[in-house]
């Protein structure tokens, strides 16, 4: 997607302004990193916080169960057992 923005003056420094709709899809809240390459700046969201054991499995554990019946036709496709 490419897309053209003016300029605003901010202090003694130029900016430009996301819309809040470009801020959304890319979960940027507050602060971006930035990259310079030789023929780009780059802005990218800030890492979200570190996932952690504790926190992943209350996460999985308030979810809705998971419905895994599709896979067991497929486990077994291709294996032959020895009787």
């Amino acid at each position: 997607m490419k897309s053209t923005v003016q300029l605003a003056k901010i202090g003694n420094s130029q900016g430009i302004r996301l819309s809040k709709q470009l801020l959304a899809r890319y979960r940027i809240e507050g602060a971006v990193e930035i990259e310079t390459t030789p023929d780009a700046i780059v802005l990218r969201p800030l890492p979200s916080k570190k996932l952690n054991w504790e926190e992943t499995y209350c996460d999985m554990a308030a979810g809705d169960a998971e419905d895994w019946s599709e896979w067991e036709a497929v486990a077994e496709d291709g294996i032959d057992y020895e009787n």
